[in-house]
């Protein structure tokens, strides 16, 4: 019975350790390995169980600018990450896709956003368009790449 008991602790705490380590192991951001337009960057990033960055404060602005500065694909003078916002559901109304909150914090670069047929939002490093990592609102069918970010799953279903 003890045997029994200690095996089943030993299982125990070797998950537990595993969950530990694999948690706290991964970056709190990571850019996909390619770039994609906004729904299948949205979809590459709930394939690695993670989300499109929701940015709603400058401590997180700055986060994914120094990740977006350390995969050093901005060299060309032109690079954008897809960010977890969208006016879809009503123009010029940006909410962040996972949550539904309204935007409080933005980033936006000169003049933008700038709405027609821009529903979806990008950080861009692009100084010869005035965009030092700074947002934008772009067409969502534009090929750039997902910045996912980590984040606290709930423990339960809620019911609405």
């Amino acid at each position: 019975m003890f045997g029994a008991i200690s095996n089943f602790l030993k299982i125990v705490l070797i998950v537990l350790f595993y969950q530990l380590c694999c948690t706290h192991a991964q970056s709190k951001y990571q850019i996909a390995p390619y770039d994609s337009n906004w729904f299948e960057a949205s979809e590459y990033c709930h394939r690695m169980d993670m989300r499109l960055a929701i940015v709603d404060s400058e401590e997180k602005h700055n986060a994914v600018v120094k990740e977006a500065k350390a995969a050093k694909l901005h060299s060309s003078g032109f690079f954008g990450v897809w960010l977890g916002a969208t006016d879809l559901a009503r123009s010029g109304n940006f909410i962040w896709h996972n949550t539904g909150a309204r935007l409080r914090y933005a980033r936006w670069g000169e003049g933008e956003p700038s709405g027609g047929r821009e529903h979806c939002v990008v950080l861009y490093y692009w100084p010869k368009q005035r965009f030092n990592w700074t947002w934008n609102d772009a067409p969502c069918s534009t090929e750039l790449y997902a910045i996912c970010e980590n984040y606290e799953k709930a423990a339960c279903i809620q019911e609405f």
